[in-house]
């Protein structure tokens, strides 16, 4: 039967994400802008904030200025697979509590994906991780992620997390191109991208060398997320390896999630090592919040961007990857026209079900 009985909402994972309990399935909903900005507020609601006039870029050479709120959406059954065909009557907009009629709901499974990988090569993470990853490892992940997660038109980029963030590859479609960037990535050699760090936030670890200690992931997902990935049309998203320790960049969590969120930058993130149980003797409480702050703090940015959070310690690479590839490749979008017209920066509650 198809989806056309209703469910309540749930938690919603973002500003861009729910998941909403269906009798015969469930629905992975992803809003997404056209125009503007979107803010998150997690509860049972969905916040949006829409902002005119709306921009639509089909793919090809001219623009079309629309009033439409797209809201990609990976709808799967009870067991997990995907449910084929749903019908636009099959799902309930509700816009500040007044019901919108879904105008249009097509598959966007064949359009180019455009990501950026964030590798975490910071000291701390290889010497002083539990779980102590090999050197090849990260060439490795890398390679697994082309193979399993990747067409033929899609782009990637590679940044290295080091004291500064380091672009290793540009964004390119060039396969022969990744290879050689994940093969040199343990050594973090490429020019910095962004702002260089300079420590204007000191966080516990500012005397172990630099002003930013010696490791700027959220730097790294900053100036990832507002140059590399905002620019582009499309489906975008961003897979962290990392194990979730910042040591002072310039950006904090709360920016680094607002950017990827302006970007419409789904995060995926991989925690790949474990150092709280290696906090050093001379250890100072904001040093242990930071290590306990990891977890936490992963799980955050990828629930609030739409993604996924998962662990190396209980998740195996290729079912990580695997399950990305199924987010990103069955992806449905409905849209609606707001009923209203709205205000710059003006916000709205927006709740979805099936």
């Amino acid at each position: 039967r198809r989806l056309g009985r209703q469910g309540k909402a749930t938690d919603i994972r973002s500003y861009r994400s729910a998941r909403i309990p269906a009798l015969a399935g469930d629905v992975v909903l992803f809003a997404e802008r056209i125009m503007g900005t979107a803010i998150v507020m997690k509860s049972h609601w969905l916040v949006l904030a829409f902002v005119g006039p709306l921009l639509a870029q089909p793919p090809t050479s001219f623009s079309v200025e629309v009033n439409l709120v797209r809201v990609p959406c990976v709808v799967t059954g009870a067991d997990g697979t995907p449910v084929q065909n749903p019908h636009k009557e099959d799902f309930i907009v509700l816009e500040d509590g007044k019901p919108q009629e879904v105008k249009y709901l097509w598959r966007e499974t064949d359009l180019p994906l455009t990501v950026v990988v964030v590798v975490d090569i910071s000291f701390p993470h290889i010497i002083m991780s539990s779980l102590k990853p090999h050197p090849n490892q990260y060439t490795d992940d890398v390679l697994q992620f082309l193979q399993r997660v990747v067409s033929p038109n899609d782009r990637l980029a590679i940044v290295a997390v080091t004291n500064q963030a380091r672009l290793v590859t540009d964004l390119t479609g060039s396969l022969e191109g990744l290879r050689a960037g994940a093969s040199t990535i343990r050594h973090g050699v490429g020019p910095v991208l962004g702002d260089p760090c300079t420590g204007r936030n000191p966080g516990p670890w500012r005397g172990y060398g630099d002003p930013c200690g010696f490791s700027v992931l959220w730097d790294a997902v900053f100036f990832s997320a507002q140059l590399k990935l905002k620019p582009q049309t499309g489906r975008k998203a961003m897979f962290l390896l990392t194990g979730g320790l910042d040591t002072g960049s310039d950006h904090n969590l709360t920016d680094v999630i607002a950017a990827c969120q302006s970007a419409g930058t789904t995060v995926y993130s991989l925690r790949d090592a474990e150092h709280s149980s290696l906090i050093p003797a001379s250890r100072t409480e904001a040093m242990v919040y930071s290590y306990l702050s990891e977890k936490p703090d992963l799980s955050r940015i990828s629930r609030e961007t739409g993604g996924l959070a998962f662990d190396r310690a209980t998740t195996k690479l290729p079912e990580v990857l695997d399950r990305i590839q199924f987010d990103l490749r069955n992806q449905y979008v409905l849209a609606f026209t707001p009923a209203t017209a709205h205000s710059a920066r003006s916000f709205h509650k927006l709740q979805v079900k099936a």
